[in-house]
């Protein structure tokens, strides 16, 4: 019996080869789009859980409390670790991290610049759960240059060769004895590195006061805890410990928080990260999506079996008069419906997998399908094709099986089904809504992308690249490098600074007028440069002068930005006053690093994204006893030929330094990086907007066909009667086009509402205007409208003899 439901479904399918193809397509459509980007949200939900013990792994990161808001940071400074193991019963372990960029070589054939480059505590295995294929966990990084490498540089470096013993040396100094080696770090860490020194290393490197330190550097420092630990209770004792090492005032300035180690990835709030992050609201977006695109599909699919089953009436009749019992024509129309639903599965999970690659070259991912994903992805599916077939065949086998023959065969179905023209409409407008709104999100995406790509920040970007000055030696001599490149006909200006506006955020230091008490000391940013830095990035000072680079005694004096002046309360008359900066010391009293005056006051300028305020900000000149600060040099560079300018600046850092890789960055592309995620989430949004689009317009194409087939004798008569080509095309399309109009106003007022929500991430963001909604209307209306009437109008221009020869 079951075979033979299944060759009737079989039969009536190859029957209506149109009608079947567009719901199979659909439907699998829908499901590929589906498994793709819950596949994406999946891995990026997946990030340092392979860690045993994740849930009880912790990051302990900073938080500065300004009058302008907290500001986060994901490090934490060296001596947090030790204090945290000695004063607190909770913690069980800690290892810190602190990350360089050092050239690395096996002889003068195998010399690179290495980029991901840690040192990390001895603990390392007693918190992490890298894998370590060689050596012994308890003393790879116990001793002073010890290293332990990846697969990958042990293959590198060391070829077919046991690198175990082997010697590498190190910024060109110092050799590490390989003393472990480890499995490659997996893609979903946010913890990357190539290359892992014993801590203890840092001593000898750059001296034992890093090692234990409040002040500087910061480190990534994670923490162990016990199970069933509470980390509020424990976060409540952070400000007693910071008070007791650094004074009550820093501690009213300064704290700690603990970050699960699961929520790192999906965690944006945290300036200096190690890697980029995920917004774990866009994954909440993204997976709502893709249940909206199966929606989509799955109601595009019942509508079209409902819409079919009322033509398929007289089947059901002439069954009934040979004696079809009404549980037999039940079972027919959900064989056929799920035996639709399983095709457009399997279907379905061949287009996911073929296109995955289009999917991680759209998301910058390298997702992969493994063997074990099938059986569970498979399943899925079949769940799904159940219930989408079990529900679309459920309706119209209930309905129709309910009918005397005499009825049906009467043609008096349709009359009598209220509720199905209803349930049509209602599945319809959902549809639409659906698409709307995603049309709607798309353009408000897209707009907000372009106002943040063409703000003016405050600073000049364009034409400038950055040259990355690693080693302390080229450091102390880099003016000789800024003074040769500022000779080429291809460069209008350098400067050196420590850090880049719009690449990276600064760090703070305690900031205390002259003449003030410490209570009234505050938190500024600061950014150190030389005197010609100003200039090059064409910051605007509208009060006061700026640096000088012909006057000496300006290598002593300050810029500060609006924020700073206003929470200072300086205007133009206080300008020439002295600023001191510092840090406090743990007795409340103030330790003066610096002291300048300010001569000048700048406008306001956007050093990190949009995603944020402006921070006050202190602009120092670097003395010459810190030319570890000389980090970075910025050209700019000329109109012209772009590789012929990058060839002569490179060509003269050659002969600057041969012991250094030319390293730079182009800072446009830099500000543009900080926005990656809304530029991915505006692509994703785009691409499943259309899918939707042609998903509701499919519905709408093979609906529009069955409306032509009914109404096929009533087209005839109106032609005969003298009805025009427009007017049969507005009569088939009013209906549909009225629905479209009710979605469209209801999906505009969801998404105003989810996308204010979404704008306000944005410390600078657009105000959504009518415009906006009135254009994706307009898209929205026009391609359904030109679907419409690629049936209707053929209808319309249909011979009517053809139409009524049966009458």
């Amino acid at each position: 019996m079951v075979k033979n439901y299944l060759k009737m479904a079989w039969r009536n399918l190859l029957k209506h080869k149109g009608h079947t193809a567009i719901n199979v397509f659909g439907l699998a459509v829908g499901m590929a789009c589906f498994l793709l980007i819950l596949f994406y949200v999946k891995d990026e939900s997946s990030y340092d859980k392979f860690h045993a013990d994740h849930e009880r792994i912790y990051r302990i990161t900073e938080v500065n409390y300004t009058d302008g808001g907290d500001n986060y940071l994901a490090n934490a400074y060296s001596a947090i670790g030790p204090a945290l193991q000695s004063d607190f019963p909770e913690f069980e372990a800690f290892v810190r991290f602190h990350i360089e960029e050092f050239s690395v070589e096996n002889g003068p054939e195998k010399k690179f610049q290495e980029p991901f480059f840690a040192f990390a505590d001895s603990t390392l295995w007693d918190v992490l759960d890298f894998t370590l294929l060689e050596g012994d966990k308890s003393s790879a990084l116990a001793d002073p240059f010890s290293i332990v490498i990846t697969e990958s540089m042990a293959k590198k470096y060391f070829g077919d060769e046991d690198a175990m013993g082997k010697t590498l040396k190190v910024d060109s100094q110092n050799d590490y004895q390989v003393t472990g080696i480890l499995q490659d770090i997996p893609e979903n860490s946010h913890l990357q590195f190539d290359f892992l020194a014993s801590f203890i290393s840092l001593r000898q490197v750059q001296g034992g006061w890093m090692f234990n330190n409040w002040y500087w550097p910061p480190m990534y420092t994670y923490v162990k805890v016990p199970p069933g630990v509470d980390v509020k209770n424990v976060e409540a004792k952070f400000p007693g410990m910071v008070e007791k090492y650094l004074g009550k005032l820093t501690a009213e300035q300064r704290g700690y928080k603990m970050q699960s180690l699961a929520d790192v990835h999906t965690t944006t709030d945290y300036a200096n990260e190690l890697g980029k992050t995920t917004n774990k609201t866009y994954l909440y977006i993204l997976t709502t999506t893709a249940f909206l695109i199966l929606a989509i599909a799955c109601v595009n699919f019942m509508n079209l079996s409902l819409a079919r089953s009322i033509s398929r009436s007289g089947e059901v009749g002439v069954r009934k008069v040979f004696g079809a019992v009404r549980e037999q024509i039940i079972v027919q129309y959900l064989s056929e419906s799920i035996l639709v639903t399983t095709i457009s599965g399997v279907i379905g999970f061949g287009f996911f997998l073929l296109a995955m690659p289009a999917f991680n070259n759209l998301t910058e991912k390298s997702l992969t399908v493994g063997v074990a994903d099938v059986p569970l992805i498979l399943g899925g599916l079949l769940v799904i094709a159940l219930i989408v077939g079990f529900l679309s065949g459920i309706y119209p086998a209930l309905f129709l099986s309910g009918f005397s023959p005499a009825a049906i065969l009467k043609g008096k179905v349709a009359k009598q089904s209220p509720f199905a023209s209803l349930f049509k409409k209602v599945l319809i407008t959902f549809q639409f809504v659906i698409s709307a709104a995603l049309i709607i999100s798309t353009f408000i995406i897209y707009f907000q992308l372009q106002y943040m790509r063409n703000k003016a920040l405050g600073f000049n970007k364009e034409q400038t690249v950055v040259l990355e000055v690693r080693s302390i030696r080229d450091q102390t001599r880099i003016k000789t490098l800024k003074d040769r490149l500022n000779q080429l006909p291809q460069v209008t200006g350098a400067a050196v600074s420590s850090r880049i506006p719009g690449h990276e955020g600064f760090y703070d230091y305690n900031v205390l007028p002259e003449g003030e008490t410490v209570e009234n000391n505050m938190l500024f940013m600061r950014l150190e440069s030389d005197l010609d830095f100003t200039d090059l990035y064409e910051f605007e000072v509208i009060k006061g002068r700026g640096f000088d680079s012909r006057l000496n005694t300006d290598s002593l004096s300050y810029l500060i930005n609006e924020t700073a002046a206003a929470q200072l309360g300086w205007d133009e008359d206080d300008l020439n006053k002295k600023l001191n900066m510092g840090s406090l010391n743990q007795d409340g009293t103030f330790r003066v690093l610096h002291t300048g005056k300010v001569i000048g006051i700048v406008k306001d300028f956007n050093f990190v994204s949009l995603h944020n305020e402006v921070d006050p900000v202190v602009m120092s000149i670097i003395q010459s006893s810190q030319p570890y600060m000389q980090s970075k040099l910025s050209v700019r560079i000329a109109p012209g030929d772009l590789m012929e300018s990058m060839q002569a600046i490179e060509d003269e850092w050659r002969q600057f330094t041969s012991a250094a890789q030319f390293e730079y960055f182009f800072l446009d592309d830099s500000v543009d990086r900080m926005y990656n995620a809304e530029k991915q989430l505006g692509k994703v949004f785009l691409t499943f907007s259309s899918i939707s689009i042609v998903l509701a317009c499919l519905g709408l194409l093979a609906m529009t066909t069955l409306l032509a087939a009914q109404l096929k004798k009533e087209i005839g008569i109106r032609k005969v009667l003298g009805a025009t080509v427009g007017s049969i095309v507005l009569l088939m399309s009013r209906g549909y086009l009225q629905l479209i109009a009710i979605s469209f106003v209801i999906a505009c007022v969801i998404t105003y509402l989810v996308m204010e929500k979404w704008l306000e991430n944005f410390a600078y963001h657009i105000q959504m205007q009518v415009w906006y909604f009135l254009l994706a209307g307009v898209v929205l209306g026009l391609i359904s409208f030109l679907t419409m009437s690629f049936k209707s109008v053929k209808a319309a221009y249909g011979n009517p003899v053809e139409a009524l020869r049966y009458e």
